[in-house]
């Protein structure tokens, strides 16, 4: 009969306990210690990306970051409103401020505090994000917009191309919205508002094609700095008039304006928003002229370059200025066109425009001696 040695299995037990809290130990040491390399690595990589980065944070923030963009923004609406005021003889906002200057933030403070009313047949979480997700769309091309040499937040090669792919999502987040609203009108403004984009679409990036061609580039830093010895403006005007009566209608404001229609169709894609989703998509509408009017100047009037004497971004926000008066004026002189005509416009005349002035633009590289050093910077 077999003794059991109960001592040595206790000594092995005992040693086994051992091993097993010294493997517990060392595992739980193992994760203290990854724990303490993870929060190190954090700081480090946030100290790096502050300090070493402290320069693209500097643009992407404050300028020509998201803050001067919002005040930029802010101040067209004042500048728009004022100009709408003076042509159709009327003072325009006066109350708040000087001339009427805080009147926009008086505005924005009273939609934003408004109830938010959301329609029972709606969508409600696409109602709730759409608005943010237009607003954001359109401000995000602005990172490639050159305001000077030295100061603009990202320069691409192909930044031309990724400003009109931004741009292109715009009519379809219109007619989402005005599809998840429930509302009948909503959805035929969501609609007039996606032709809108799609008759000028076609227009619009024809006229950018002849700036393009006459840089050698798709970048838009590239396009601005080709500039120095003579504006596309005068090498292209009919292009200039194409692009920006295309801009018009590709916003969808006065005199094509049918996708917001009052008397038609109460307020189109827009007519179940309220609150700050209304804020957000009234915002994106400005911010989008704001970039066509920034994209004119960059394609068509030399960017930074002008008056020697003042800084780059200051000549840049003259002529940024002096274009969104021309577009104002386009958007307050004439009376409102049908869909059909507007559809008909842009591709009966504005597309066969701005396709002849690329055919002058490479007939001209290839023919005319000495334009392709002019052009290009020299």
């Amino acid at each position: 009969m077999m003794q059991v040695n109960w001592f040595q299995i206790l000594i092995d037990w005992v040693y086994g306990l051992i091993f097993w809290v010294y493997d517990v130990v060392n595992w739980i040491v193992g994760i203290i210690l990854w724990v303490y390399n993870w929060v190190w690595g954090v700081i480090f990589w946030i100290w790096d990306l502050v300090f070493l980065n402290l320069d693209f944070l500097i643009k992407a923030i404050l300028f020509p970051g998201l803050i001067f963009v919002v005040l930029a923004l802010i101040y067209t609406v004042w500048f728009t409103r004022k100009m709408w005021g003076r042509i159709q003889m009327r003072r325009g906002p006066f109350h708040m401020g000087k001339f009427g200057g805080l009147q926009l933030f008086a505005d924005a403070i009273k939609l934003i505090s408004k109830e938010v009313i959301i329609p029972d047949g709606s969508r409600r979480w696409m109602y709730r994000i759409l608005p943010s997700i237009l607003l954001v769309i359109v401000l995000l091309p602005f990172a490639f917009i050159p305001w000077d040499a030295t100061w603009y937040i990202a320069d691409l090669s192909v930044s031309l191309v990724l400003v009109f792919a931004f741009l292109a999502a715009v009519p379809i987040l219109a007619l989402l919205i005005g599809w998840i609203s429930g509302s009948k009108y909503s959805l035929i403004g969501g609609f007039r508002a996606a032709n809108n984009q799609f008759a000028a679409e076609i227009p619009i990036i024809m006229s950018s094609v002849g700036p393009a061609l006459l840089a050698g580039s798709l970048s838009l830093m590239a396009i601005s700095g080709a500039q120095s010895s003579v504006w596309y403006v005068f090498l292209l005007p009919i292009n200039f008039v194409t692009f920006l009566v295309s801009s018009v209608v590709a916003v969808g404001t006065f005199p094509f304006d049918a996708p917001v229609a009052d008397s038609e169709i109460i307020f189109g894609w827009r007519t179940e928003l309220s609150g700050v989703y209304f804020t957000l998509t009234y915002f994106a509408e400005f911010a989008e002229q704001m970039l066509y009017s920034a994209l004119m100047v960059v394609l068509f009037f030399g960017g930074a370059s002008g008056l020697p004497f003042l800084p780059g971004f200051v000549n840049f926000i003259i002529k940024f200025l002096i274009v969104m008066f021309f577009f104002i004026i386009v958007t307050s002189s004439f009376y409102r066109l049908r869909q059909d005509q507007i559809t008909r416009y842009c591709w009966k005349y504005l597309l066969p425009l701005s396709m002849l002035n690329i055919i002058l633009v490479l007939f001209g590289l290839a023919y005319i001696d000495g334009l392709a050093a002019l052009v290009m910077g020299g």
